[in-house]
């Protein structure tokens, strides 16, 4: 009961195109969370932050507004000038102007002085001012702060991160290592269009036992508005059949279509692959994303439409487990993929997990797409296109 719950789909994939305006939606988020962030006013903010929220601000703040005049030189200066002019000497000096050379009178005169420099009054007035704390730089720091608090970007920043926390997080594990949105206008050279069998040894196309099809050079390959498309024809071609007790045998084909890879270009141990794929269900008709070697296998089907049903799984020298999903295909097109660990590999389909498994494979391999006939068809039924709009490849970093 346990695996069967593992495995079952309960509830159907999300659609396509809900799968990807959420991804679009996430993109856009993040790419605005980089615009903050490098933001001029961003990284002023952050730098008073630390200042402000510490509370040195607020006690830069307060030894200026704790400064008072009565506890200040000028005030003491006024004091003992309050106190000199009271003296019979000072007021006879200031009545007659004798006395001047008295040393009351001379201190008077020096007070006086001193109290009545721009200076003095400056101070004074700075210090009996109430709102002089408003004036200094920690306060005005302090007003910038809680003005780029407030601004939108501030205020949306943390919205957008916890909003794109998965997504980030997710996202954060991987490193781009090969990819194609085949937007040229021809097959790119990172891909063959042979099966990598007959480039190492057979040296002529063939196609294994079972299947109806010629697999030709290229001939079924098209790419055109940035799609990548193998299509399946009813045609007459002559090749080779592989027969497992009679080896190659000379064969006339009835159908050709095409194969796809890296083999000889890239290769690839662990990670995530992906790709966005629109296969017909034609019956009698097989399309495949899947992931091969140099030998037959260590073979992991990231997904395959073969006579309309759906099949994924992975194949090793000793151990196979494979899957049939009952998911209507009713999307004109779907994301699938991988991810691929040394303990297990686990299957998505428009970022739902539908299939896992513990099967171990530590190979190197490439990306193939392909498709071929499993019986006979009727002639309304071809040709039949397997569309390939892009396809992604991750390492964990």
């Amino acid at each position: 009961m346990i695996d069967f719950l593992k495995y079952r789909i309960f509830s159907p994939v999300t659609s396509t195109e809900k799968y990807e305006k959420t991804i679009a939606v996430m993109e856009s988020n993040c790419k605005r969370i980089g615009e903050i962030l490098d933001s001029e006013a961003y990284n002023k903010f952050i730098k008073m932050k630390d200042y402000v929220e510490s509370g040195r601000c607020k006690n830069d703040i307060d030894i200026i507004k704790n400064q008072k005049f009565k506890t200040s030189d000028e005030y003491k200066l006024e004091k003992q000038l309050k106190q000199i002019k009271k003296s019979k000497k000072v007021k006879t000096f200031l009545a007659t102007g004798n006395n001047s050379d008295a040393f009351e009178v001379e201190e008077y005169l020096k007070l006086k002085q001193r109290s009545e420099t721009p200076e003095f009054k400056e101070h004074k007035a700075y210090l009996c001012d109430a709102e002089k704390h408003k004036k200094c730089q920690a306060y005005k720091t302090f007003e910038d702060y809680i003005y780029l608090k407030k601004s939108s970007d501030i205020k949306l920043l943390p919205k957008l991160q916890k909003a794109c926390k998965e997504y980030i997080a997710e996202m954060s594990k991987w490193k781009g290592s090969f990819g194609d949105d085949f937007t040229s206008a021809i097959l790119e050279k990172k891909w063959i269009t042979q099966p990598i069998t007959v480039l190492r040894h057979v040296r002529k196309s063939y196609s294994p036992s079972g299947d109806m099809q010629f697999i030709s050079d290229g001939k079924n390959i098209n790419v055109t508005n940035s799609i990548l498309q193998i299509i399946t024809r009813k045609e007459q071609a002559d090749g080779l059949l592989w027969n497992e007790t009679q080896g190659f045998i000379p064969k006339r084909f009835s159908y050709t279509s095409g194969i796809v890879s890296t083999a000889t270009k890239f290769v690839q141990t662990y990670g995530k692959i992906e790709a966005k794929i629109l296969p017909p269900k034609t019956k009698g008709t097989y399309h495949a994303f899947w992931l091969g070697s140099e030998q037959m296998l260590p073979f992991i089907n990231i997904f395959c439409v073969n006579d309309g049903k759906l099949q994924v799984g992975a194949f090793s020298n000793s151990q196979r487990s494979t899957k049939k999903l009952s998911i209507p295909l009713k999307q004109k097109f779907y994301i699938v993929g991988i991810e691929w660990t040394p303990s297990e590999i686990i299957w998505k389909i428009n970022g739902k997990k539908v299939f896992s498994t513990n099967i171990l494979i530590s190979d190197q391999m490439y990306l193939a797409f392909s498709s071929g006939v499993k019986k006979e068809l009727n002639n309304t039924d071809l040709p039949v296109s397997f569309d390939i709009d892009w396809v992604k490849c991750y390492r964990h970093k």
